[in-house]
């Protein structure tokens, strides 16, 4: 038996930035899996990645690891990376990791690159 995928992606390109937004749980499984799209995105070198997790309903210590592998990917590139979230979980894990301070974080994804 094949196990369905427990995470989604959808690219997008909103005013010169690309957005990225993920759903569902980004764990360990997914993580491998997402390691390579996102490795693809981060090689087009944007000028600003946003990465939309607002959807995201799971995240632990392999999501964690995945973001920081793509803020030092597009921080050699001279790309800026914004993440994007609202749930108060994900913020206080964030915080308690001591990575709140490394990564810029907004509410909702900016109309226009800041």
């Amino acid at each position: 038996m094949v196990q369905q995928p427990t995470y989604g992606l959808r690219k997008r390109t909103l005013s010169g930035s690309t957005v990225i937004e993920l759903s569902g749980e980004l764990d360990l499984l997914a993580t491998t899996e997402l390691m390579i799209s996102l490795d693809a995105v981060c090689d087009t070198q944007p000028r600003q990645l946003v990465l939309d997790l607002r959807q995201v309903t799971f995240l632990d210590c392999s999501g964690l690891s995945l973001l920081c592998r793509i803020r030092n990917r597009l921080r050699g590139e001279r790309s800026r990376l914004l993440l994007v979230l609202d749930d108060p979980r994900h913020r206080r894990l964030l915080r308690l990791t001591r990575l709140s301070d490394i990564f810029d974080i907004a509410p909702d994804v900016p109309p226009t690159p800041q």
